[in-house]
């Protein structure tokens, strides 16, 4: 009992650590300069698989963008529904010219799939080569954005001579599943994520470090200097594994907040937040069982016992200290809330999010592990021989 509550007292000084720390680094960038004339090129690239149902109100914000000389790159990765038809339709459109503004929305057909890689790094692979702007702007099917998106992140990259921006997206939750999960995921990356120091080129924690393949904007001749995606074509979690190689490499990667002029919607059922999470937890530890230990350890023991403390009552003496991790921790799941614009009653039910994403991570390792594969869209996605 006395290892428990020293390790709560612990965690607690760490989730303040963390919750300043990383209050202060995930900046918002400027606002936009309205006398500014002249801006960079700017290829926003983006890999679509079966995204029919979601793809179009990301290509409405994007060609309202407030910005001169953009242009729209979409690879249809072999999709099975209506994404190719649809975003061609678009394409097809006269670009807009308005106030000078060029802008230009292409449909790219995806190649068979070469053997060692996946199919977001290929895709991403596939677009980059097409790409002819300063910066690729890198951006999932499933986002939207606010037509000051490319100001500001320009804005933000040349003030923080950037190498690469990677912005957090406002999460929308509409579902309960969705509600009680993607918070949770959102909360352990920024309460146990060193920020800082994994962003430090000359740090050992390095390792930890990673972007958010839901905003990833870089420079052209930074991505392909350093191989771009062709360093990560057979990884799950390719945004993870892509910012540490970046910072590994002695490149600048700045990581701020977008929530406020971009959104995303990850998933809209219980069944896609389980399928989803369950391909991606594995691997985001790197198919490692110390790794998954500690993870499932820091979830079961910082998230679900603390709370079943205090349901037991006065009698247990584990009783006050669970009591202050518990206001500690719920303080910075509300800060979160509030800062990135995230589901606020869902801080309540933090312990049930904590179960449901413990039960996700048994499955992804009962995927990997015991049937050697994960799976999404209709791709088997291999467990490599680590």
């Amino acid at each position: 009992m006395i290892i428990l509550a020293c390790f709560w007292w612990f965690l607690s000084i760490y989730l303040i650590y963390c919750a300043v720390e990383n209050t202060c680094l995930f900046v918002k960038p400027p606002n936009v300069d309205l006398k500014r004339k002249k801006w960079p090129s700017v290829s926003i690239l983006i890999p679509a698989r079966n995204e029919a149902q979601r793809i179009e109100i990301c290509l409405k914000s994007l060609l309202t963008q407030d910005y001169p000389n953009y242009e729209i790159l979409v690879l249809d990765d072999q999709s099975t529904d209506e994404t190719f038809n649809l975003v061609r339709a678009y394409a097809r459109r006269k670009p807009s010219t308005k106030r000078g503004q060029i802008h230009q929305l292409k449909i790219l057909k995806g190649k068979e799939m070469p053997k060692g890689w996946l199919g977001k790094p290929w895709a991403c692979y596939q677009l980059s080569l097409k790409a002819e702007g300063e910066w690729l702007f890198f951006i999932d099917a499933d986002t939207w954005h606010l037509p000051e998106t490319l100001k500001r992140t320009v804005q933000m990259a040349e003030e923080r001579k950037a190498d690469v921006v990677s912005l957090l997206t406002c999460q929308i939750t509409q579902t309960w599943m969705e509600a009680l999960v993607i918070p949770v995921m959102a909360f352990h990356l920024l309460a146990f994520f060193p920020a800082r120091l994994a962003l430090n080129t000359k740090s050992r924690l390095n390792r930890f470090a990673g972007v958010s393949g839901q905003f990833i904007f870089i420079r052209r001749s930074v991505y392909r200097a350093f191989g771009g995606h062709q360093t990560v074509k057979n990884e799950v979690v390719e945004d993870l594994s892509l910012g540490k190689r970046l910072v590994q490499k002695g490149y600048r990667v700045v990581l701020g907040d977008g929530s406020d002029f971009s959104f995303c919607r990850m998933y809209t059922n219980a069944k896609e937040v389980w399928e989803g999470f369950s391909k991606n937890f594995f691997p985001a530890v790197g198919y490692s069982w110390p790794f998954m230990g500690l993870t499932l350890g820091i979830l079961i023991f910082g998230g679900i016992l603390p709370f079943l403390v205090l349901i037991w009552g006065f009698k247990t003496p584990l009783f006050w200290s669970a009591l202050v991790f518990s206001l500690i921790l719920w303080a910075v799941r509300l800060l979160q809330a509030v800062r990135y614009r995230m589901s606020k009653w869902s801080v309540i039910f933090h312990s049930l999010g904590c179960s449901l994403f413990a039960l996700i991570g048994l499955n992804s390792f009962r995927w990997y592990f015991w049937r050697g594969h994960g799976y999404w869209k209709g791709r088997r996605l291999l467990t490599p021989h680590v």
